[in-house]
C-alpha cells in the first residue's frame, strides 16, 4: 500500500498528457478534462486503513497528492469550511452540503438520495445507510 501510495502521483503525471492528446484529437474541450482518484487500503505497515488523494487537470502542473489523515474525502468548497468528524451525525450533514452545493452548481438536481458510507477495517467493511440527503 505504501509504495502504491508513494508511486501513483508520478504515473498519473506520465500518463495525462496521452489523455490530453486524445480528448484534444476528439476535439472535446480540455477545460473539461480533469480526475480526482483516492486510493486506500489496509497498510501494514500502519495497522490501519490508509487513503490518499491525487487529482490533476493539467500536465502543465504536477498531480496534487494529499494524504487523507482523519478528514473527509472531499476537500470541495462546501466542505472546507467543516470541521473533520467521521461521526454519523457529521457525515451526514457534510453530504447535504455536499449535495446542495452541487445542485446549486448545476442549476438543477443531479444529486440527492440517500448517504451511504463504508466503514473499512482489517478482514471487514460495512456499508451504513446514514440517511437522506
Amino acid at each position: 500500500m505504501e509504495q502504491l501510495s508513494a508511486e501513483l502521483g508520478l504515473v498519473i503525471d506520465q500518463l495525462w498528457p496521452n489523455y490530453e492528446k486524445a480528448v484534444a484529437e476528439a476535439s472535446l474541450p480540455l477545460e473539461k478534462l480533469g480526475t480526482e482518484l483516492v486510493l486506500g487500503g489496509w497498510s501494514p505497515k500502519n495497522g490501519r486503513m490508509v487513503a490518499t488523494a491525487y487529482a490533476t487537470s493539467d500536465s502543465s502542473r504536477r498531480t496534487v497528492v494529499q494524504p487523507l489523515d482523519g478528514g473527509l474525502a472531499s476537500p470541495g468548497e462546501p466542505l472546507a469550511v467543516r470541521p473533520d468528524s467521521f461521526a454519523a451525525a457529521d457525515l451526514l450533514a457534510a453530504g447535504k452540503s455536499q449535495a446542495a452545493w452541487l445542485n446549486n452548481q448545476e442549476g438543477r438536481q443531479v444529486a440527492g438520495g440517500r448517504l451511504l458510507a463504508g466503514f473499512l477495517q482489517k478482514n471487514q467493511a460495512v456499508v451504513k445507510d446514514l440517511g437522506a440527503i
